[in-house]
């Protein structure tokens, strides 16, 4: 059984050299299979007369595969020859090579290869895609021809395929050789024979440029079956016969410098000028990167592709994990069913952990508006745009009050261009592309503000009127289980002001209080962190919005100071007052209860957290000594912040490696980790600090009670005792 895959630049005649060369394997008593792997699907045109078959791909987009019959995909062409072509998408959408993909799956369910003794596959000009690599692989083809001429952009393509042979298969020998397919341009015998020498290839046939093709062409036939040129048609049958036990060679591609000198005679020292001197053909130069200009200063990064790190997360998912926090919109996935449903358990899980634990609905995270297209096979292959705009058609007629698209990894991969829905918008539902493409736009953060400058920019209005005594609430966490209960803190701290919540971006709320984001006079930030300071300069630059310049407070002293700062802006400083002094008096009748318990214990933190003063303040105030902080890095945030005046023993891009040593080291009373560690069991107290903490005046209280009970149980020695006790009477 022999299988030739022939490959070469496009238009060099590989469908018409396969095509004769199939002809004169049949006639020479094989039976022979030829299979079309380039979407213009005109392989076995010379074969059928000029019939175009019906394309495995076009018939896998109608067919249901309960219905798959080989005869609808399978024609007999000359001499019996079976002709199969496997088509590909309209010019511009979809993925061909994926197609080719599909096309291989078919053909290996029906066994159709067994049932002849040659197989000649007929591939798109040149390597471009793992996709029309297929054939290459060593299930499908055996031996490999390379069709070329003397010019250089066909010795490229050959180079190239060597490439790919090479990538396949390392140093085993598959490649037959060359098909050289004159042109008759100057210098091309020359130019052929030194790459083969350099390549180590034989030329194994010579295909002078002969009217008898045109000829037969016009009469959709092959050479072969006209016998139009003895000559010619000689030339394929010893090619047909050399084919059935010829030597086989490794793959050895050159570097594209080497190409260049070896066909060209461009030495690697010679300047352009000193080429076109020697009488060698001038090659176009690239200028160098410094000289093109690829910057984008209207995108906003997160730190992950700033600082080049690994990815956290999917840009996909970040994305639409935020657009659903607009509950009066539609999310639309452009994606597969898997895709989208990732998505929405990384959503709703927070929800679910929120009613399970507290019975607290966040409609948002149980009940996400999220829809999806459902990506398969055949929007792979030929492109999704069209069943994207029809599923945009139907959501439409929900009336929601605007529609994003997300693109997801297959979208990107084959190019759907999701920016024409912004042509589907009308006035009072405007369709939001989002281009995250999965992770090919960065990482999960970086999704998210995808997702946020998309909506800023398409929903915002500039010129609303201003509306006093409100606030708009920025960067809020959308993942985390306290973010609805830091809002009601917040909110009631500024109901005692006298001051309204005017849109929260982003999170639960509408595109209405969206749309007039620019009517409150001062922006609040949820968090200080990496996030927020980058939103913080987009609506600063794009909006001229003002911000307030704490986040939200946590801790005593952190709140006290927020209070002010925000009674200030709206002259309400005695309402602060009063709710400062009533929670401060709690605060030091508290500390002074722990102080027995906490003074002069020692307390160590393991933590993704940058800013602790909320809990080192605490700390410090019962008597504690701060042994060690170890900050990890984390993809949201970076640069350890403190207002405390002490000094502070911070180590920034803490190595977790070492918490035994360290622990060993300063035998910490006390180890604050974000999860629970495995060397918890070395220190008395282990406790968690949460990655977004409560705020108010009594955050690190909260935890700073946890650890004087659980010193006071010795909970570590009584496990030591229940172990102890467990050997004697059980072991």
């Amino acid at each position: 059984m022999k299988r030739i895959a022939v490959y070469g630049k496009g238009g060099i005649g590989k469908s018409t050299i396969s095509a004769n060369l199939s002809a004169a394997f049949a006639l020479a008593g094989h039976r022979v299979l030829q299979i079309g792997c380039d979407p213009k699907h005109d392989s076995t045109r010379l074969l059928l007369q000029g019939k175009r078959l019906t394309t495995v791909l076009d018939y896998l987009r109608i067919t249901n595969p309960l219905e798959y019959r080989l005869e609808d995909i399978l024609e007999e062409g000359f001499a019996g020859i079976g002709c199969v072509e496997a088509g590909g998408p309209k010019p511009g959408v979809g993925c061909a090579g994926r197609g080719i993909i599909s096309t291989f799956e078919l053909l290996e369910k029906f066994k159709l290869h067994d049932r002849y003794g040659v197989t000649v596959y007929d591939v798109l000009g040149d390597v471009v895609c793992g996709g029309f690599a297929v054939p290459i692989r060593r299930e499908y083809a055996d031996t490999i021809l390379i069709v070329t001429s003397g010019e250089f952009m066909a010795l490229y393509a050959a180079n190239n395929i060597l490439r790919g042979i090479r990538n396949y298969d390392g140093t085993e020998r598959r490649v037959a050789g060359l098909v050289y397919n004159r042109r008759n341009v100057e210098g091309e015998d020359e130019h052929v024979a030194r790459f083969a020498a350099a390549v180590g290839l034989p030329i194994c046939a010579t295909v002078p440029r002969s009217d008898a093709f045109s000829h037969a062409e016009r009469a959709n036939r092959t050479v072969i079956e006209m016998e139009a040129d003895a000559e010619v048609c000689a030339i394929f049958h010893r090619l047909a016969a050399a084919l059935d036990g010829c030597t086989l060679y490794e793959a050895k591609p050159l570097t594209d410098e080497a190409l260049e000198e070896t066909v060209l005679g461009i030495s690697l020292e010679q300047t352009p000028t000193e080429a076109a001197n020697s009488g060698a053909e001038p090659v176009e130069k690239l200028p160098p990167p410094a000289e093109i200009g690829l910057t984008d200063q209207n995108r906003y990064l997160s730190k992950n592709l700033i600082r080049g790190e690994p990815l956290h997360g999917c840009a996909f998912n970040g994305a639409v994990s935020t657009a659903v926090h607009l509950r009066d919109a539609l999310v639309l996935a452009h994606a597969p069913k898997s895709c989208a449903h990732i998505s929405y358990q990384t959503i709703i899980s927070s929800g679910r952990r929120k009613l399970f634990e507290r019975g607290a609905l966040l409609p948002a995270s149980l009940m996400p508006n999220l829809e999806c297209t459902e990506m398969g096979e055949p929007e792979i292959v030929f492109g999704g745009t069209e069943k994207l705009e029809e599923r945009l058609l139907a959501l439409k007629k929900q009336k929601p009050r605007a529609i994003v698209v997300v693109s997801s990894c297959p979208a990107g991969i084959i190019g759907d261009d999701i920016d024409r829905v912004k042509n589907l918008s009308e006035p009072g539902l405007p369709v939001i592309p989002v281009r995250a493409d999965g992770n090919m736009a960065g990482d999960y953060l970086q999704g998210m503000f995808m997702s946020y400058i998309a909506l800023a920019r398409s929903i915002i209005k500039r010129n609303v009127p201003p509306v006093p005594d409100t606030v708009n609430i920025v960067a809020e966490k959308i993942v985390v289980t306290n973010t609805e209960d830091n809002f009601s803190v917040i909110n009631g701290y500024l109901s005692q002001m006298g001051v309204r919540v005017n849109c929260r971006f982003l999170y639960n709320t509408t595109a209405n209080a969206l749309e007039n984001f620019c009517a409150a006079p001062l922006n609040l930030p949820a968090y200080g962190d990496y996030t927020a300071n980058t939103l913080r300069g987009f609506f600063e630059k794009e909006y001229g919005a003002r911000f307030f310049p704490l986040a939200f407070p946590v801790g005593l002293e952190e709140t006290a100071d927020w209070l002010r700062g925000v009674a200030a802006f709206f002259g309400r400083p005695d309402a602060a007052a009063k709710i400062i002094a009533e929670h401060t008096e709690r605060y030091m009748r508290e500390i002074a209860a722990l102080r027995p318990q906490l003074s002069g214990k020692k307390l160590m933190i393991i933590t993704y957290n940058h800013e602790l003063d909320w809990i080192l303040k605490t700390a410090l105030d019962a008597g504690m000594e701060i042994a060690k902080i170890g900050v990890l890095n984390y993809s949201q945030d970076e640069g350890f912040r403190t207002r405390l005046s002490v000094s502070l023993p911070v180590e920034e891009n803490y190595d977790r490696e070492r918490r035994a040593d360290d622990i060993a080291a300063y035998r910490p009373d006390v180890l604050l980790t974000n999860y629970a560690s495995s060397v918890a069991e070395d220190v008395p107290v282990a406790d968690t600090i949460p990655m977004c903490p409560n705020v108010g005046f009594e955050s690190g209280l909260t935890l700073a009670r946890r650890w004087a009970r659980l010193l006071q149980l010795n909970v570590k020695g009584a496990w030591r005792q229940d172990e102890q006790l467990f050997k004697q009477y059980y072991a």
